[in-house]
């Protein structure tokens, strides 16, 4: 791999405190998958495994620093017996607690700035597609739970169709599943793959990664994957394109939604860049459409698949990035009112102004 574009992948350690939030597993939707017609749902225990390992590497470190702590409170322990009146120096051990705690506090917010300095506004020079999509073109999506939730290839499909460009669109996803065991011949669901893109041909794929691994391991498991899978897309003769997925509704733990989307957002956007794909920015959709229409919610009662109004808006997006054409006045809208479906059509729009 070329020195000079090796993709630059956001790596997050984290205090041992984080620990405790190990439950943040069971937000990241990719890892578990509602109940959905006959889609297969995995239990997502492999990516609550991920999360943990995830969280487990900054053991080492923190465990120094626990023990330094406890060297520190035996040593507050010894001027606490020095001390004239031993009611005062109970009183300064609770403002060292105190302040121990606050010096936790802070680390933790300094770790956690790294991923404050994308802004979800700024110009995305998204790729267009090399060639543009012709006539009833061949579009396979590839992903897990946040991909059938709501069937989104088929309102892709819709939006398309509506718009006059009808297009054969098929999918195969599986719950939980990562980019990682799509992309292994071995797997059961892998395998079909494998078939597809080896014994058809296909004018565009979309790849959807689990959203742990893209927040947690993008750079280990996203990237390698995708290439592979981007080997046979393009001996297929298709261009790949990766979507993008959205944080949790709430973040996950002390993580808010902000940092975690930022995250997903660089890591998906120098993936993409490796592989010099085309990008599909639904998540950062997500937050555009939080801050200028937060009425809208996109996200279904267990906070982490999209709602019908969510699955929309990435289908509009997918569309505007396939076909370099605004969404904007579709006939079709999913059954939503009509002002919403406008209002997603419009942001989907905006990615083509940039």
């Amino acid at each position: 791999m070329n020195k000079k574009n090796r993709c630059r992948l956001k790596k997050t350690y984290l205090k041992n405190t984080l620990c405790l939030l190990l439950t943040a597993a069971l937000f990241f939707a990719g890892c578990s998958s509602p109940s959905n017609g006959n889609k297969n749902a995995d239990s997502g225990g492999t990516t609550a495994q991920t999360l943990k390992e995830y969280l487990s590497d900054s053991d080492g470190q923190t465990g120094e620093d626990s023990a330094s702590n406890e060297q520190s409170g035996k040593d507050s322990a010894s001027n606490e017996q020095s001390g004239e009146d031993s009611a005062s120096n109970e009183q300064s051990g609770e403002d060292s607690a105190s302040n121990k705690q606050s010096g936790e506090d802070s680390a933790s917010n300094k770790q956690s700035s790294s991923g404050e300095d994308f802004s979800f506004n700024q110009h995305l020079a998204l790729k267009a597609p090399e060639p543009a999509a012709g006539e009833n073109p061949r579009i396979l999506f590839v992903g897990n739970s946040h991909t059938y939730t709501n069937d989104l290839p088929v309102i892709f499909s819709e939006i398309a169709g509506a718009m006059g460009h009808p297009a054969d669109v098929q999918e195969i996803t599986e719950g939980a599943y990562t980019l990682t065991q799509f992309a292994d011949e071995t797997d059961e669901v892998g395998s079909v793959v494998d078939q597809k893109l080896t014994e058809e041909t296909w004018d565009f794929v979309i790849l959807q990664e689990n959203t742990n691994d893209a927040f947690s391991s993008a750079e280990e498991t996203m990237l390698p994957a995708a290439a592979a899978l981007d080997e046979k897309i393009r001996a297929a003769g298709g261009q790949t394109g990766l979507l993008m997925t959205w944080t949790p509704k709430d973040g996950a733990g002390i993580m808010d939604r902000d940092y975690v989307q930022s995250v997903l957002a660089q890591n998906t956007i120098a993936v993409s860049e490796q592989l010099n794909s085309l990008l599909i920015p639904g998540g950062i959709g997500f937050m555009r459409c939080l801050e200028q229409y937060p009425q809208i919610e996109l996200w279904n009662e267990d906070g982490m698949h999209p709602s019908l109004e969510g699955s929309y808006l990435a289908g509009c997006i997918a569309y505007a990035v396939i076909f370099r054409e605004s969404p904007a006045g579709c006939s079709y809208t999913a059954e939503l009112d009509g002002e919403t479906a406008a209002q997603l059509q419009d942001l989907a729009a905006g990615f083509l102004a940039e």
